[in-house]
């Protein structure tokens, strides 16, 4: 099988923890993503897209290959303390072969809820359901008391609830509609080269060669394909490799020149984005 974990705990302590736990219930080693600290959601919406395109498009042979891919994003603002005692829920859902348990508030799961991929969710209370693993003989009472006042649940919980879910426990949940949050336009994630890939479609911008787009600072941007058509120095919008399926986002990108790679003027510092940025202007 395959495993994925997408969270905002990412330093060594928490990472390897998190590792070791999914290696103990599921006997893989999954891949890691740490997302940063400035709009996690909004980062983990584009990478999840991501690593469920690759998951899911697998050669014929291997197109059955069980997954699991967990995501923890978790809000804390006033509107959650509102709503949950604890921070948000977990919830869960399916895309064809892969199991996703997530985090359920905020913009993590926008990408998806704007391609259809999960309008529903089924939505976790985690004392109903450890009390329900004492039944089974899966929990003690004291390790369930544990588990409901964690405040590392994506340790916990998380990857408990999925391992249940994947073995066919009948694990107690509820229906919920996943809240819209429009992220379109916004930039999800900076390369290791300073480009930003954005949650732009072409279809979004009538992309065409060579047609030049007002970025928010101002600035123009030209659409090409390719990043290796792009003139050299010259800020560009190109079709880049991330999104699912056919639709594949825009990239905002800045050409080398000869002399390679400038950190100094790249997409990323040229025109001043972060994750969360948005890509055009008016």
């Amino acid at each position: 099988m395959v495993g994925m974990i997408i969270t905002d705990c990412a330093d060594n302590n928490a990472r390897a923890r998190q590792v070791s736990r999914f290696m103990g219930l599921f006997g893989v080693e999954p891949g890691f993503l740490g997302v940063g600290a400035r709009m996690p959601d909004v980062e983990a919406a584009g990478n999840l897209l991501d690593q469920l395109d690759v998951i899911t498009n697998l050669p014929t042979s291997r197109a059955d290959t069980p997954a699991v891919v967990l995501v923890n994003v978790a809000p804390r603002g006033d509107k959650v303390r509102e709503k949950w005692e604890n921070g948000t829920p977990f919830c869960y859902f399916r895309v064809k072969n892969v199991l996703v348990v997530s985090t359920y508030a905020g913009r993590a799961l926008s990408l998806l809820k704007d391609r259809g991929m999960a309008d529903t969710v089924e939505l976790f209370d985690i004392p109903t359901v450890t009390a329900e693993a004492v039944k089974w003989g899966e929990l003690s009472e004291s390790h369930a008391q544990r588990i409901n006042g964690t405040q590392f649940r994506s340790l916990e919980f998380l990857p408990l609830v999925a391992y249940w879910l994947q073995e066919g426990r009948p694990v107690p949940s509820t229906t919920h509609p996943v809240d819209h949050y429009d992220i379109k336009g916004k930039v999800w994630c900076i390369d290791n080269f300073g480009n930003a890939k954005t949650t732009l479609l072409p279809a979004d911008v009538d992309f065409e060669e060579g047609k030049k787009l007002t970025l928010k600072d101002g600035s123009q941007a030209t659409c090409y394909r390719r990043l290796a058509d792009v003139p050299k120095n010259e800020s560009a919008l190109v079709v880049g490799s991330s999104g699912y399926g056919k639709d594949r986002f825009l990239e905002l990108v800045v050409q080398w020149d000869d002399g390679g790679f400038h950190g100094s003027d790249s997409a990323e510092t040229r025109h001043k984005v972060v994750v969360g940025s948005t890509v055009l202007g008016a």
